[in-house]
C-alpha cells in the first residue's frame, strides 16, 4: 500500500497543472457541499432553538407608521403638512 501511495504522488508530481486543477475541483466541491448541508441542516432538519417554535409569529408594519414614506410622483404634489418647517 505504501508503494501505491508513492506511485500516486510520483504520477501527480509529473503533471502539476492537472494536479492543481484536480485539487481545486475537490476543494470547491467539498466546500460547496459542506455549505449547502449546513444551510439545509439549519433550515429544514433542526428546529428553532426556542421552547415552542410552533407558537412564533412575525409582526410587520407597512406605511408611514413604520417609518416608510410612500414614494411621490411629479403628478402628486406633496402636501405642506408633510414637509417639516425647520424655522424657515
Amino acid at each position: 500500500m505504501l508503494s501505491d501511495l508513492r506511485f500516486a504522488f510520483r504520477t501527480l508530481s509529473r503533471t502539476p497543472l492537472v494536479t492543481l486543477v484536480a485539487i481545486l475541483s475537490l476543494a470547491l466541491g467539498i466546500g460547496g457541499n459542506t455549505a449547502m448541508f449546513s444551510l439545509l441542516d439549519q433550515i429544514l432538519l433542526r428546529g428553532l432553538p426556542v421552547p415552542q417554535p410552533g407558537e412564533l409569529v412575525a409582526l410587520t408594519a407597512n406605511g408611514p407608521a413604520a417609518g416608510v414614506i410612500p414614494p411621490t410622483t411629479p403628478t402628486m404634489p406633496i402636501p405642506s403638512s408633510v414637509i417639516p418647517c425647520f424655522g424657515i
